[in-house]
């Protein structure tokens, strides 16, 4: 009969220490599954009249001389949302 070939084994398995019959722990060499994604937040939408109130508030605070900067602070809003609202609502 012919030998049957061995299998070579891709981890090292655990080995048992000579003075005792305690298994000695090996380190795994799997891959680990990557971490879990975040849960996407849920994305807040303003109102028709919301927009219209910002949109007042962006057009007079442009006219006093305010920065888009400064005036994107205040009313919490990104600078671009700001720049949007301004050219057409």
């Amino acid at each position: 009969m012919a030998k049957k070939a061995k299998k070579k084994v891709a981890a090292k398995t655990a080995t048992r220490s000579k003075k005792t019959t305690k298994v000695i722990a090996v380190k795994s060499v799997k891959a680990r599954k990557p971490a879990a994604k975040k849960a996407p937040r849920k994305v807040a939408r303003r109102s028709t009249a919301d927009v219209a109130k910002l949109r007042k508030a962006v057009l007079a605070g442009l006219k006093s001389g305010k920065s888009a900067e400064v005036l994107a602070g205040q009313l919490g809003i990104s600078r671009p949302y700001l720049y949007r609202l301004k050219s057409n609502g």
